[in-house]
């Protein structure tokens, strides 16, 4: 932060489904990263600089909703300011209905970073602490000083710091990828001709949530027969079919952060021999983009690599006949940072030691496509969360197997694996 400014972060918004029915209440990641509260109507200052306020000088200030016995009788145990600095660590904690008169000399900061606040629905006109009245009393004590907020300045600043994982940032994302993989390998031992895209969802979500995760990271994708042409298919109500593969693209959330794993299945128990030229191509693609995912290489150049690999290989086995027929097949980015958020936040520079991201290169061969017939219906991705290290790639989720081999062995009950 450059001297004389300031952070203003708010938490989330309450979304509503229906009538006086809410979604899950879901964090704002920047939020629930400097602060690990996770209740609405809660917003934290973070000064550059001491701020004189009442006599007093203050760093940091986190407001949240003081404890109200009727509210928590209906939707739970609140944090309270006690139990909210406890969690946060913040040196000041304050309700929220005080931001409205806390007197902030605005005109001494000369920059706000904040993040985004413009999807809020609701507005309690009976409430000065509700999140509306949060961001509405902020815009106007920094608008009367004639200042200015900079929302993109802010989470670039935020990305910046939320690229690098701590070690404790690692342990969980690592326990999001030991339950993803054991979620995938339950797949593998259980799938049969016959059953629903459904039935495997559902068994998805009872191996999260019997493992200790808070649910999914995202909503799962089990995308069998032509619906692997579909990249985010979540419909998950077809009937798999013999022959067919099974796209499965899936991740745990614990404690906040994300898992992202994808695996490509046959519904039999094993590939023909034209899924399988084409799945051992996505699998040499992935090494190489992993291989590349070292300190001093690009963010970008895992995809060029596995997308070069991917592209002599098409051409190798007559799918294509020249290298712009690529993108017919090749139609997404390898990679991805992952972290809070499953497309977590960062500035695409130079890889660095701590960052987790995905590798995950896919081919998708529609039915018509202009390739012989014997290569229609064939879609396949395959995805691992890695962190960087200071030599190779260290790969997160490789307890789930997936080599044709290993996958073929563990479908015909000759091997499993479980969570440690």
């Amino acid at each position: 932060m450059p001297d004389s400014s300031m952070v203003v972060l708010f938490s989330a918004a309450q979304k509503t489904k229906s009538n006086d029915i809410d979604y899950p209440f879901h964090q704002d990641p920047n939020f629930y990263y400097f602060t690990g509260v996770r209740e609405a109507n809660a917003m934290m200052l973070i000064f550059k600089n001491p701020m004189r306020i009442d006599e007093k000088w203050y760093r940091e200030i986190l407001f949240v909703e003081e404890k109200d016995d009727k509210k928590e009788r209906w939707t739970g145990k609140m944090l309270g300011l006690e139990k909210a600095q406890e969690l946060s660590g913040a040196a000041s904690v304050m309700s929220n209905v005080e931001w409205k008169s806390l007197p902030i000399n605005f005109e001494k900061i000369e920059k706000v970073f904040t993040n985004s606040f413009n999807d809020i629905e609701r507005d309690d006109k009976m409430d000065p602490g509700d999140l509306k009245s949060l961001v509405t009393h902020t815009l106007s004590k920094v608008s009367f000083a004639k200042q200015s907020i900079s929302t993109n300045e802010g989470l670039d600043l935020f990305a910046y710091l939320r690229q690098a994982k701590t070690d404790d940032e690692v342990k969980m994302i690592q326990h999001a990828a030991d339950i993803t993989s054991e979620a995938q390998n339950r797949i593998y031992e259980n799938v049969k001709p016959g059953m629903k895209e459904y039935e495997i969802e559902a068994l998805i979500e009872y191996t999260f949530r019997s493992n200790g995760a808070e649910g999914e990271a995202f909503p799962s994708i089990v995308a069998s027969g032509s619906n692997g042409s579909i990249m985010h298919y979540t419909a998950n109500d077809a009937t798999l079919k013999d022959g067919e593969m099974m796209i499965v693209d899936i991740g745990a959330q614990y404690k906040g952060y994300a898992a992202d794993i994808t695996r490509t299945i046959p519904v039999s128990g094993t590939f023909t021999e034209e899924q399988k030229q084409v799945y051992q191509l996505v699998l040499d693609a992935q090494t190489v983009g992993i291989r590349y995912a070292t300190p001093g290489y690009k963010f970008w150049t895992p995809h060029e690599e596995a997308y070069r690999t991917a592209g002599k290989g098409l051409i190798k086995l007559g799918i294509i006949q020249e290298w712009s027929q690529i993108d017919l097949y090749y139609i997404h980015g390898t990679s991805h940072y992952l972290g809070l958020d499953v497309h977590d936040p960062g500035v695409y520079s130079s890889l660095q030691p701590g960052e987790v991201l995905t590798v995950e290169p896919g081919i998708y061969i529609p039915r018509d496509s202009p390739c012989d017939p014997k290569w229609w219906d064939i879609y396949v991705r395959i995805e691992d969360d890695i962190i960087i290290t200071r030599g190779p790639a260290r790969i997160l989720s490789d307890k789930s197997p997936r080599t044709i081999k290993e996958i073929e062995a563990l479908m015909a009950g000759e091997e499993a694996t479980t969570i440690e």
